[in-house]
């Protein structure tokens, strides 16, 4: 199905292998290792938004530490579903106490996306996922959403200014 010429089939094919079996003790799925390649795979072809967001969560569910790069160059994807994927996904492709500097910039750029949901996402990875990022890197970010639109998001920006 993740082949199909149908997006509605790709679609499902990638949220099945999203959710395709219990996290074992290394938070990975049971067929993780062969999901990962084919979720891959598909990512670097696929053009549907949908299906797009839906490869991405499923590589997070299935933590393909090795697919950060590849979500990575869907951070600035002009489709808003396609952004919150991406915010929602990066904590889980790599090791949060020591996170990739180009995650903390993807993530910080997406805390001014104009979804809320995905600078929510965003922001919370930046401040409660990503537990030994230095105050000073983050000052600006907090900062600035500090005073959002949105209470959720503001309240979660000033909770953690010093």
């Amino acid at each position: 199905m993740l082949k199909s010429s149908d997006p509605t089939d790709r679609q499902l094919a990638a949220r099945v292998l999203r959710e395709l079996g219990p996290e074992n003790e290394t938070n990975r799925r049971p067929f993780a290792q062969e999901a990962i390649p084919l979720l891959r795979a598909q990512l670097a072809t696929e053009s549907d938004a949908r299906v797009l967001s839906w490869l991405i969560s499923a590589l997070a569910y299935n933590t393909a530490t090795d697919a950060l790069n590849d979500v990575l160059a869907f951070a600035n994807h002009p489709d808003t579903r396609v952004r919150f994927h991406v915010a929602a996904a990066l904590s889980s492709l790599m090791n949060p106490a020591h996170p990739e500097p180009a995650a903390v910039e993807a993530l910080q750029s997406l805390c001014q996306d104009d979804d809320a949901d995905t600078r929510y996402y965003a922001l919370y990875a930046l401040v409660e996922e990503f537990t030994d990022l230095p105050s000073h890197q983050v000052s600006t970010t907090l900062a600035a959403l500090s005073t959002d639109p949105d209470p959720q998001i503001r309240e979660l920006a000033q909770s953690h200014q010093h």
